[in-house]
């Protein structure tokens, strides 16, 4: 098979996992269903993320590793990089965060490339030790999905906070009121407590955080990343396990090889 072929095949595989991370993307921007979505339904969401993630570093690995030229595996990068808009949304913002992608997967590719130039044995080492600049770009771009999707929603719906929640907080002291009110007369101590009770978290949340409410996207944003950062810095040996398990598995199948090279070495000593 023609180098060109197979170059154009991990390309290819790139881009697949780029849409497939846009998508992921687009879904955490929607943060209207977001916030009244169950707890069972954001652990799943975060799974996907984080397979996603996964797949985009295994496929970044492959890149670094495989794709030569340095501008070749730029173009991977690039096309990556659209389609990740491609499945997410192509505005003026998306297009910047994923360009700074696309800048990060490049120096995380020639880093790749100088730590293997600086070894003695092929290993995928260089891409363990650089998973934490590419793993940063990428979250960095999903932060971006919710801030966008966030400020849209503040910008449309205003700041509230979801009866559900509300709820939340009220449910353990009804059973209280309950539990403690004389049979008769229960029922209107629980009516009067939740009327009370919701005019209590409004007028809180109007003096305390409606002023700033323009600075909750990037608050929330914020915190994400860095709770998905820590999250993805215990994981990445993962990616980096599979990226060299499918290195082997292309070597067997003769579409990768080994090259030995022999080289001159001139050192200074004292005579």
């Amino acid at each position: 098979m023609n180098r060109w072929v197979k170059y154009l095949i991990f390309i290819l595989l790139m881009m697949g996992a780029g849409y497939f991370f846009g998508t992921i993307c687009n879904q955490i921007s929607e943060v209207d269903q977001l916030l009244n979505a169950p707890a069972i339904d954001l652990l799943y969401l975060l799974l996907w993320f984080l397979l996603s993630l996964a797949l985009m570093m295994i496929g970044s690995g492959l890149v670094a590793a495989l794709l030569r030229p340095l501008w070749v595996a730029a173009i991977a990068f690039v096309l990556s990089g659209f389609a990740i808009l491609l499945g997410w949304q192509i505005t003026l913002v998306s297009g910047v965060l994923v360009l700074v992608f696309a800048v990060v997967g490049v120096v995380y590719t020639n880093n790749i490339m100088q730590g293997f130039e600086k070894q003695a044995d092929f290993s995928v080492r260089p891409i363990g030790q650089n998973q934490n600049i590419l793993s940063l770009g990428l979250i960095l771009v999903a932060c971006g999905s919710l801030f966008l999707g966030f400020r849209d929603y503040v910008a449309r719906e205003g700041l509230t906070i979801p009866d559900r929640y509300i709820e939340l907080l009220m449910e353990p002291m009804e059973k209280q009121i309950v539990l403690r009110a004389p049979e008769e007369g229960g029922q209107e101590m629980v009516v009067q407590f939740r009327e009370e009770f919701r005019n209590f978290i409004d007028g809180f949340f109007d003096e305390t955080v409606k002023p700033y409410e323009r600075y909750i996207p990037l608050i929330v944003s914020g915190g994400l990343f860095f709770s998905l950062y820590t999250i993805t810095n215990l994981i990445t040996w993962l990616p980096t396990l599979i990226t060299q398990a499918i290195l082997t598995l292309l070597i067997s199948l003769a579409i990768a090889r080994f090259e030995i090279e022999t080289r001159e070495v001139r050192r200074l000593r004292m005579d």
